[in-house]
């Protein structure tokens, strides 16, 4: 399977405050979705909820304060399990 890139432009004032909203569960849910629930330390499993919709289950696989958050999806749609999401 190719890569798939999205750019998502963002308005912050620093680089802490985009991690912040990558790597906490309130900075999450303030902007994906209020139905976010997990651990955000390496490791961890973060539940993102969409309502009847379903919704993903990701593994934190790596961190890098102020420059990278990588997740791999481990429940959710089958096309998307095994999938590395990184920010």
């Amino acid at each position: 399977m190719p890569d798939i890139l999205h750019r998502i432009g963002i308005k912050s004032s620093s680089t802490r405050e985009a991690y912040a909203a990558l790597n906490s569960i309130d900075g999450l849910a303030g902007w994906w979705t209020n139905d976010t629930k997990g651990e955000t330390e390496v490791g961890g499993e973060l539940r993102f909820r969409f309502g009847a919709a379903g919704g993903f289950d990701m593994k934190v696989l790596a961190l890098e304060p102020g420059k990278r958050v990588l997740w791999e999806v481990i429940d959710g749609p089958a096309e998307w399990i095994g999938t590395g999401i990184s920010f």
